[in-house]
């Protein structure tokens, strides 16, 4: 054979090989795709052979500092019926003949039907998980706790700044098993999905529920404001309340209320009035001027203006005490200018006036305003400052930084709502920061004798607990608008007790003091003695 030959057939046979690998390669394939599409197709009939029941859709938990559950503190009886016989008779004992009867027509359909009841019985055929749910009419400081949507994704409030954390794909779920025609199948058990844990995922507030009670009570008599009780060493609040509350329900009924509802005046910012003397008094101490004394007529003359003090006899001869205690306007107007803008200033700053202040991740307190120095170099002005009006606006939040300074012998933390999360069962503390020295702890302590002599023989006797000491200030802070020719104005009280070692110190502030049942001293009395009752405090 010659070469051509040769080459010909050599190259015949490696052809044909070749061709029969590749055919082998294509029926592999052929039969790989075959394999897939008939395990696809099997796992698809097997999810249209199962009727899926969601019984609840699950949320992390939020909890007061004691682990008390604040959301998902209401357990509910949910069963999911399925339509046979037996399983009506075995609920005629918890039904009546009404709701058996609906019940009946529901499962006509022959489809399992799920229903809440009233209490948890056992029957085999019939599943019955217990669900937690939020009682959001009757939620305890709703401003700060907040809401969430029909989906349970967080709106306001620490449910919306926790959100990551407490939201969750997890589902109490029932699977059936049904025929061709969706009809489920007798005889053999559903598959429960119970996964229903609420401290897996969860936030733990620094909130008490015993004294968030009592803070709500004392704010029924409040038609728009705020009351704080926080722990005067630690800054950590243990209730908070916004009058007026809102039911999480109807947000949408009070978008149009002249009355703001869903605001939370806790963390707003508004005219403080007297309660920031003491910041002025702190100033002037350190700066060798507590022993300035003046005798109060009812007014004085500044930049060719008087300025009235609201005792229009006058208070006679005052000191730094009587007058923190008397809230003698004429003696801080003139004891301001003795220290100067420059001292009043660093004094407000070190208490963070007119900062924002971060309570908790995603919660920031409004800033308010605190005059820059340039802007008060004016007697005028100066004065105006000394006694908290002009344009000087600081939250409720903020003024516990003042009065736990006082309180904590000049030294305070930034107030906090949140203890720490749970993510996945492990616990993570909060980081509430370092304390800030304010004043030096001698201040402090003659602070703290000066705003005794306050509730003692002052404008706050009212504020006197029956209990417990206690001591703080009194504020009417004037807004310059008015409403039928009376003039709105804000009314504070800021103490702390028991005065000798203090324990709590509390905030109340009213948005308009002519809408109010009692007076804020009154209210602080009331938180006091309540409060000293329930921690045995002495």
């Amino acid at each position: 054979m010659n070469e051509n030959g040769i080459f010909w057939k050599i190259f015949a046979r490696r052809s044909g090989i070749s061709f029969f690998i590749i055919i082998l390669l294509f029926l592999s394939c052929i039969l790989r795709i075959a394999s897939i599409s008939t395990l696809n197709y099997s796992a698809a009939l097997a999810n249209t052979n199962k009727l899926k029941i969601t019984v609840s859709k699950c949320r992390g938990s939020i909890y007061d500092c004691n682990m008390v559950p604040i959301t998902n503190n209401t357990k509910k009886y949910i069963a999911v019926v399925p339509p046979d016989k037996t399983a009506l008779t075995a609920l005629s004992k918890v039904l009546n003949e009404n709701e058996l009867a609906e019940l009946e027509i529901r499962l006509t359909d022959k489809k399992p039907v799920k229903l809440e009841l009233s209490e948890k019985i056992s029957v085999s055929n019939i599943v019955i998980a217990d669900v937690y749910e939020t009682d959001k009419e009757n939620l305890p400081a709703v401003h700060l706790i907040g809401y969430t949507d029909s989906d349970l994704k967080g709106v306001a409030g620490i449910e919306k700044a926790y959100d990551g954390i407490l939201s969750s794909e997890k589902e109490i779920t029932v699977y059936y098993d049904c025929n061709a025609k969706g009809e489920i199948l007798e005889g053999v058990n559903p598959e429960v999905n119970i996964n229903s844990s609420l401290t897996e995922n969860a936030v733990k507030t620094t909130l008490d529920i015993n004294l968030q009670m009592i803070a709500e009570e004392a704010a029924l008599n409040i038609e728009r404001g705020a009351i704080i009780i926080c722990e005067s060493e630690t800054g950590k609040i243990r209730a908070m309340v916004s009058m007026p509350q809102f039911n999480p329900q109807k947000t949408a009924d009070y978008l149009n209320d002249s009355a703001s509802p869903l605001l939370n005046r806790a963390i707003n910012s508004y005219n403080v009035g007297s309660i920031f003397k003491p910041c002025v008094a702190a100033a002037g101490i350190e700066n060798k001027k507590g022993d300035f004394s003046y005798f109060c007529d009812g007014k004085t003359e500044i930049e060719d203006r008087i300025f009235k003090c609201h005792n229009l006899e006058g208070h006679k001869f005052m000191n730094l005490k009587t007058a923190i205690a008397n809230s003698c306007n004429t003696y801080f107007y003139n004891y301001a200018l003795n220290i100067g803008a420059d001292a009043i200033y660093k004094k407000a700053s070190v208490l963070r006036f007119g900062s924002s202040i971060k309570i908790c991740d995603g919660i920031t307190v409004s800033k308010g305003n605190l005059p820059k120095v340039d802007t008060i170099n004016t007697s005028s002005a100066l004065a105006n400052l000394s006694i908290g009006q002009g344009k000087l606006l600081l939250s409720p939040v903020t003024m516990l930084n003042l009065y736990n300074a006082i309180a904590n012998e000049g030294e305070y933390y930034i107030p906090s709502v949140i203890e720490g999360t749970y993510i996945s069962g492990i616990f993570n503390e909060y980081n509430k920061g370092y304390p800030t020295k304010a004043m030096e702890k001698e201040t402090a302590t003659l602070l703290t004798d000066y705003l005794k002599a306050v509730l003692e023989e002052g404008t706050g006797e009212t504020a006197k607990p029956t209990l417990i000491s206690a001591a703080g200030k009194t504020a009417t802070a004037q807004t310059g608008k008015f409403e039928n020719g009376i003039e709105i104005c804000q009314g504070w009280f800021c103490g702390f007790f028991p005065a000798e070692n203090p324990k709590y110190t509390v905030i109340v502030f009213s948005e308009d003091t002519n809408k109010q049942l009692k007076t804020n001293s009154e209210i602080f009395s009331f938180i006091a003695d309540k409060t000293a009752n329930l921690k045995k405090l002495k």
